[in-house]
């Protein structure tokens, strides 16, 4: 669409004296609208609209019948704080790393992982889980389907578990100090109503001191339930989440949160083969 600028200068007007309050204001409109910003350069995002300056300018008429502008977030703002937020949880460079181009696929059941996540990403319907090996890729494919999401302007709610839950114990507990659950209510409410939701590492733990893997305990299982069931109620809600736990080992877990993972989502369980992890595949053992 041609700017005012551009038709000004075509019908010869170029001082701003031959304008009227209005051209003169809208002006103003397009200098600040035209202008290049640097926003892209902190999240990698570039948005057309407001050219990575995070603002858009519109002409606002004035009761008294003067002109002025406004300025207002764009709409990738929300865009923005998702991909912020993911990147300072550990997933840095999350739009230019995590693509779906940059998944290998030499062995077939990478290929089938590969297309049933950008079958998701292109038609985003329910849920999706990826379960079992650690290290076979779960994580980038997860990511990748988030950053598509991303760029189609969707905002996402990345939550890595075994972070995410430590503070909503925290929470829990000072709300049992002081009485105050709205920090609690605050964080769950968050995960529950997102519009789409990544949960990393699903009941990651860590190690006993026999080096067994630790059973997720009973409030990380009450607050897992809390969060999956209210999404399970509202299917409309996207829900994308990963886990090393194999399908029996989730239902071992609870089954009431395990039936609802796999009754809802397109779920894919990658059996325990440490053949599959790529962090150590190209070990010598010597």
């Amino acid at each position: 669409m041609e700017s005012l600028m551009e038709m000004l200068k075509a019908k010869g007007l170029v001082t701003t004296c031959d304008l009227d309050p209005r051209q003169y204001a809208q002006l103003r409109v397009d200098a600040l609208n035209d202008a290049i910003g640097y926003r892209d350069k902190e999240d990698g995002y570039n948005c057309p609209i407001c050219k990575n300056k995070g603002y858009v300018a519109r002409l606002v008429e004035n009761p008294d019948g003067t002109f002025s502008h406004s300025v207002a977030d764009c709409k990738c703002a929300d865009t923005r704080r998702s991909i912020l937020r993911m990147q300072r949880s550990g997933l840095k460079n999350i739009i230019r790393d995590y693509t779906f181009d940059k998944f290998q696929t030499p062995e077939p059941w990478q290929e089938t992982l590969k297309a049933a996540a950008m079958d998701y990403a292109k038609n985003p319907s329910g849920w999706f889980a990826l379960c079992g090996q650690s290290g076979c890729g779960k994580t980038h494919l997860c990511t990748a389907i988030c950053r598509e999401l991303l760029l189609e302007g969707r905002e996402v709610v990345y939550m890595l578990w075994r972070d995410e839950i430590g503070k909503i114990k925290q929470a829990a507990r000072m709300s049992e100090f002081d009485g105050e659950t709205v920090e609690l209510r605050r964080i769950l409410d968050k995960y529950k109503t997102a519009k789409v939701l990544y949960i990393d590492d699903l009941f990651k733990t860590g190690k006993t001191a026999e080096n067994a893997t630790q059973r997720p305990t009973a409030a990380d299982i009450n607050y897992a339930f809390e969060i999956l069931n209210y999404r399970y109620n509202n299917p409309e809600l996207l829900t994308i989440l990963s886990t090393e736990l194999t399908e029996d080992e989730l239902l071992d877990i609870d089954e009431a949160i395990g039936g609802r993972i796999y009754e809802r989502a397109k779920a894919y369980s990658i059996g325990k083969d440490r053949g599959k992890n790529y962090r150590v595949r190209n070990t010598r053992r010597l």
